[in-house]
């Protein structure tokens, strides 16, 4: 399961012979002046802090203000006042900085997590335990140490913009071409074995479909294709590595004479898929493909929405929560009124302002993001019920934009891919953090 931060929660008194020990990494941090507990907060000499975890240490004494920079993060700390800077963006401290005999002492539990350490505290022993929370490795280029595409050259078919996703240790990527000859779709497929970093198969043909009615489309999701056929919506997927050749019927029901929406839902830790035109829309499950229950939208909300929209039903509340472009809404799908929010659609947005590609694990969304001035990458978590909030700091600088990634996440690692070039031939980039 993805760690969670164990926020400090001390009592505002401490006894007069107690004594704080402060562990990094499971050494002790020896301190010029003993840490002390002011109103909940632990306060340490900034110099020791600020040297123990890799910052440069500044101090105007015109000011009264302490510094700590290193080349993710710069903390501006100002002797008696609870504001701070970090990378420029304002906030408050629950407790502010003291000069306490001639010592500088500012708050442990502040600086440590701005600077993406985890922070906890263990009552028995009045022990602060700081560890580093994510550790980057180095990026591994050109993956697998070959093309997932061999024998396509950048000038030959052009750049491909694969789909790509994690499970049970392989790596899929899957692709398109339309077929030179009659209305039909290419789909190819390669796999790694993330076990060894090897590709195990490159360039193989998944499935080709015959475009046979006016609205075709398809798209992917999970290690599954799904595309619209005359009479149904059918589904092929991946299983530990290997194809799985028959198709199977998601929904059963002929192609519609107008455009139709066509996406996945998660519902109680299943996967079904939303289809239907204006307000006639419906939930199948490959259990049940002619319909589980209907699905209401008097606003037609959902045909603005590609295939790529992720959907999450909660039945007990009847909420079909909507999450696209870093925006969500939230439609009541029993009444099949929109959620509203002073007379206008109720509308949550992610946090930050750039993001990757999201993924689910263990019934959350995951997306890393950066906010504002601020170039440090965050990890951001979306549950089923909709609870939105940080949950991780990454420092890392990445050779693309954020927007160019696609992040997978499973137990212990979170996995970033970029899709590049190496020697003119389609490759991916991996930049592994180890949880």
């Amino acid at each position: 399961m993805l760690s969670v931060f164990l926020f400090l929660s001390f009592s505002q008194t401490i006894w007069a012979d107690s004594e704080i020990t402060v562990k990094y990494q499971g050494i002790p941090i020896v301190f010029e002046e003993a840490p002390i507990m002011d109103i909940g907060s632990v306060l340490v000499p900034f110099r020791g802090i600020f040297e123990t975890l890799g910052l440069k240490v500044g101090w105007e004494p015109n000011s009264k203000r302490v510094t700590g920079t290193n080349e993710f993060v710069k903390i501006v700390m100002t002797i008696g006042k609870k504001s701070v800077l970090v990378n420029n963006v304002q906030s408050e401290l629950e407790s502010e900085p003291k000069i306490i005999n001639g010592v500088t002492m500012i708050p442990l539990r502040f600086v440590s997590e701005s600077t993406g350490k985890k922070v906890s505290w263990d009552p028995a022993t009045e022990t602060v335990l700081i560890s580093n929370q994510m550790e980057v490795m180095p990026t591994k280029n050109n993956f697998g140490d070959d093309s997932y595409y061999p024998s396509n050259l950048s000038n030959k078919s052009g750049r491909v913009n694969p789909y790509m996703y994690e499970k049970d240790g392989y790596f899929y990527l899957l692709w398109t071409e339309n077929s030179q000859v009659g209305s039909f779709l290419n789909v190819y497929y390669s796999i790694a074995d993330l076990n060894t970093g090897k590709w195990i198969y490159q360039n193989q043909q998944f499935k080709n479909i015959k475009k046979d009615n006016p609205y075709f489309q398809y798209f992917f999701y999970d290690e599954s294709l799904y595309w619209r056929s005359a009479d149904g919506i059918l589904k092929s997927s991946f299983e530990r590595g290997k194809t799985v050749t028959q198709e199977v019927y998601v929904a059963r029901k002929s192609a519609p004479k107008e455009k139709e929406f066509i996406a996945v839902a998660r519902f109680d830790g299943k996967l079904g898929l939303i289809s239907g035109v204006k307000d006639s829309y419906f939930l199948y499950t490959e259990e049940v493909p002619n319909g589980l229950f209907q699905i209401s939208d008097l606003n037609n909300i959902l045909l603005g929405y590609s295939s790529n929209v992720h959907l999450s039903i909660d039945q007990s509340s009847k909420k079909l929560r909507i999450f696209s472009n870093n925006t969500i809404k939230t439609l009541n799908y029993e009444s099949g009124d929109i959620f509203y929010e002073n007379g206008k659609d109720k509308i949550e947005k992610l946090k930050g302002s750039s993001y990757t590609q999201p993924f689910y694990y263990s019934g959350k969304l995951y997306y890393l993001f950066q906010e504002g001035q601020d170039s440090r990458i965050k990890l951001g978590t979306i549950t089923e019920k909709g609870l939105n909030e940080m949950v991780g700091l990454v420092d890392i600088k990445l050779s693309s934009a954020l927007s160019d990634y696609k992040l997978t996440v499973n137990e212990n690692e979170l996995h970033l891919w970029r899709n590049t070039e190496f020697n003119r031939r389609p490759s991916i980039d991996l930049t592994k953090i180890i949880k």
